[in-house]
């Protein structure tokens, strides 16, 4: 069952923000009334694909990262010997956990919502939607330093990263802001045509998973954006129609391999297939890039 021309087209929609941007801001009410998150000077701000403008109508939730920035996590593997003691004559121990900050952001929250809208997950509190609302996945994290620089006098060049310490599990790194960096860049580069295919790639597997052809957790939209992200921006010219094939035609070629060696994640620091947080397999993705080349 081939797509058509006007699905294209309305697949470059983006979904609607209005509630999103409702649910942010009902977000950071409720921790800025929070007096004890105040002392560890939190920073609330969006991920995903609301804050990447790659939403599609259906996206349900918001993802609210609230980051403490008094106490941050240090990566030294970019330093060289030197660099790294440096560092370590500088270093100042940090005062409160991480696992003592996510309970402030959960006490925030049910002060603010009550007990009834909060569900505790691994990673998030998330709260429930209300009318007018959508549902948000609201993630406490630590600020995240990657030390690419360390001087004697300390100071020192880094990226900005956020930390997540889940319930269960090991440390997750993410870096969010970069991600949404990359994506802007790329969306001016793409003469303005890339975040609109990511959504048609979206929709596209939709349809895929509509039709029984893949299962609802295959390739995640992040994944979707991370792959196009990769594509050469010669690619993503005015038509729709013509832009969605171009970008299918190029990802259905690569091969496991192929994909495991060139592709980035979107913050360009995490290779996709190899050391991105979300562990993805590079011969299920495979597959599902050859289901949706085989729908188009």
């Amino acid at each position: 069952m081939a797509t058509k021309h006007d699905e294209h087209v309305a697949w470059t929609a983006q979904g609607s923000v209005e509630a999103s941007k409702r649910t942010y801001a009902s977000i950071c009410e409720a921790i800025s009334r929070s007096t004890e998150l105040q002392v560890v000077n939190p920073e609330v701000f969006l991920q995903g694909s609301y804050a990447n403008n790659t939403n599609t109508r259906g996206d349900s939730d918001v993802d609210v990262v609230v980051m403490m920035t008094s106490t941050f996590m240090p990566e030294t593997s970019r330093l060289s010997g030197s660099e790294k003691g440096n560092f370590e004559l500088n270093r100042v121990p940090g005062t409160t956990s991480a696992s003592d900050f996510r309970r402030m952001v959960e006490r925030a929250l049910h002060e603010y919502y009550g007990s009834a809208r909060l569900q505790n997950k691994n990673k998030c509190i998330t709260v429930a939607k209300s009318d007018g609302y959508v549902a948000a996945d609201v993630v406490p994290a630590m600020q995240h330093r990657l030390f690419t620089r360390y001087s004697p006098t300390g100071h020192s060049n880094w990226v900005e990263g956020i930390s997540i310490t889940p319930l269960q599990g090991n440390r997750i790194v993410n870096y969010p802001k970069e991600h949404i960096s990359q994506g802007q860049a790329k969306n001016k580069a793409a003469n303005g045509n890339y975040k609109a295919t990511v959504r048609q790639v979206k929709r596209l597997r939709r349809k895929a998973v509509s039709l029984g052809l893949l299962n609802p957790g295959d390739a995640p939209g992040y994944l979707l954006e991370c792959l196009v992200s990769n594509l050469p921006d010669q690619l993503f010219v005015n038509d729709p129609s013509e832009r969605l094939t171009k970008v299918m035609a190029r990802l259905s070629v690569l091969s496991p391999d192929t994909l495991r060696s060139v592709m980035w994640s979107g913050d360009r620091i995490h290779k996709l297939f190899v050391d991105d947080p979300g562990q993805h397999n590079e011969y299920t993705t495979a597959r599902v890039i050859n289901i949706l080349w085989d729908l188009l």
